[in-house]
């Protein structure tokens, strides 16, 4: 089924540039699905997949305004997208068309949940897995009791609150980096994939933990919008490695879904000078420079107050978030 999802993918990127070369002219999905209308007669693929390939690339497409790449068997993890029109799911086995598969539910769905599509998908380890996105009337969860908060993100600390709650982890790329060199030495592959798949998994887990804790105990929450791809070109500093294992992205999307379904809201707020502005006189008086990225206590110059760094720029993020929700009011 992934083999045959990768040839209708790759047919539809190949008539997409085939004609934009041709004719200068703008395929549209309803083109593709034209094309491959019937196909799914030699596949092993139901008509709503083909539907749904057809889509999706012709959404790529326009996203990255440019070229998306082909998928091969090597290269590309396997994905198999479906509707609800021919997929069934029943306690512990779902059918795609006249297929029945078997599966470990990871969590039960509520009893008026209505599937509206999903995917099968599979890992670098090659382990497959079934999502499904589903539609409840069920009530949500409690709404949380603290009115706000602002989060600083870190690589020594990885999550800091205003009200000086810290989450903190060991660095994951530092602790498996003797363990992944060696099995990259002797070329040993699938231990390779293991190896990162124990990562991905530690710090997703560690992620989902922390952002689900935080979007239960406050009701709206200001995030620094600390750009992870522009710290990672940052060499002089060489926290490459850190950043990427930090999973600031990762984390702000766990964070800004889970912080609806607890009926409360995300938002990410410019943390310009949030590291050197004094939470409480607001003078610009604090260490700044990759020379003083060391110094985590300070004191203000102007009114003496002595800060954790990573505390009080967490202070400013949630003045700075306040102030912003302020200004769209008025508005």
């Amino acid at each position: 089924m992934a083999r045959d999802v990768n040839f209708v993918w790759n047919y539809c990127n190949d008539v997409i540039r085939r004609r934009w070369k041709e004719s200068r002219k703008y395929t549209s999905r309803y083109d593709l699905q034209k094309l491959t209308r019937g196909g799914y007669t030699d596949l092993s693929i139901n008509a709503q997949t083909i539907q749904v390939i057809c889509k999706e690339i012709t959404l790529r497409v326009s996203k990255v305004r440019g070229r998306v790449k082909f998928r091969s068997r090597g290269k590309s993890l396997g994905w198999v997208p479906f509707t609800n029109q021919r997929f069934r799911l029943q306690n512990d086995t779902c059918t795609y068309s006249s297929l029945v598969f078997k599966f470990w539910s990871s969590r039960s769905l509520p009893d008026d949940a209505v599937i509206k599509c999903g995917s099968f998908n599979c890992n670098a380890s090659g382990q497959w897995f079934v999502n499904v996105t589903f539609e409840s009337n069920s009530p949500g969860l409690p709404t949380a009791l603290v009115p706000d908060v602002g989060v600083d993100l870190g690589l020594r600390t990885q999550i800091t609150c205003s009200d000086d709650t810290k989450y903190e982890r060991p660095n994951l790329t530092k602790k498996y980096e003797e363990r992944l060199a060696k099995a990259q030495r002797a070329g040993k592959k699938r231990r390779t994939k293991k190896i990162h798949l124990n990562i991905k998994n530690t710090r997703s887990d560690w992620n989902h933990k922390a952002s689900n804790e935080i979007a239960s105990k406050y009701s709206v929450i200001f995030v620094g919008s600390v750009s992870p791809s522009r710290l990672i070109k940052t060499k002089a500093c060489g926290m490459a490695k850190s950043v990427n294992d930090a999973g600031w992205f990762q984390f702000k999307t766990f964070l800004k879904y889970k912080a609806i379904k607890h009926s409360g809201s995300m938002y990410e707020i410019n943390e310009n000078y949030s590291t050197v502005t004094c939470s409480t006189c607001s003078s610009r008086t604090g260490p700044s420079g990759l020379s003083d990225l060391g110094v985590r206590v300070w004191e203000c110059s102007s009114c003496n107050s002595v800060h954790d760094r990573d505390t009080n720029a967490a202070l400013n993020i949630l003045r700075s978030g306040r102030g912003t929700l302020k200004e769209e009011a008025a508005w």
